[in-house]
């Protein structure tokens, strides 16, 4: 009797959903239609991303550079607390450049890969555009 209730409430529990219909495959492999306004809005978004990365990874780096020597500095002064002091600066500039750095370089290396996606968006619908044209025995004629 036990057996035929958990059998019961496991067939219950396991009633197959209706099947979801499957996309057509010509629609998956069809080039995606982007409006010309779009894509400048997103080379827009990216490029402004690209620069602001390289205006952050510019002096993120040059504090690293610049901590790094005072850090390499206050190691060979015989005065103890003077190179304590360039120690210490160097660290804290140090800390401030690593964070812009990578911040910055994090957000160039995704601004140049979302502008370099546009552009090739743009060449795929100019290929695209192109291949409608087509020579045809009268001259040339455009397919739609």
């Amino acid at each position: 009797m036990t057996s035929r209730l958990v059998l019961a409430a496991v067939l219950a529990c396991g009633v197959a959903r209706a099947a979801e219909p499957t996309p057509d495959p010509d629609a998956r492999l069809a080039p995606i239609r982007v409006d010309p306004a779009q894509l400048d809005r997103a080379a827009r978004s990216a490029s402004w991303r690209r620069n602001v990365g390289i205006g952050l990874a510019a002096p993120g780096v040059a504090m690293l550079i610049l901590g790094s020597v005072l850090i390499t500095n206050g190691t060979s002064d015989p005065n103890l607390a003077g190179g304590g002091a360039q120690i210490a600066s160097g660290i804290v500039v140090a800390a401030v450049g690593l964070p812009l750095a990578i911040a910055g370089i994090v957000l160039w290396i995704l601004g140049q890969d979302d502008l370099d996606v546009v552009s090739w968006r743009r060449k795929q619908q100019e290929k695209n555009r192109l291949s409608q044209v087509r020579l045809s025995p009268g001259g040339l004629g455009f397919s739609f």
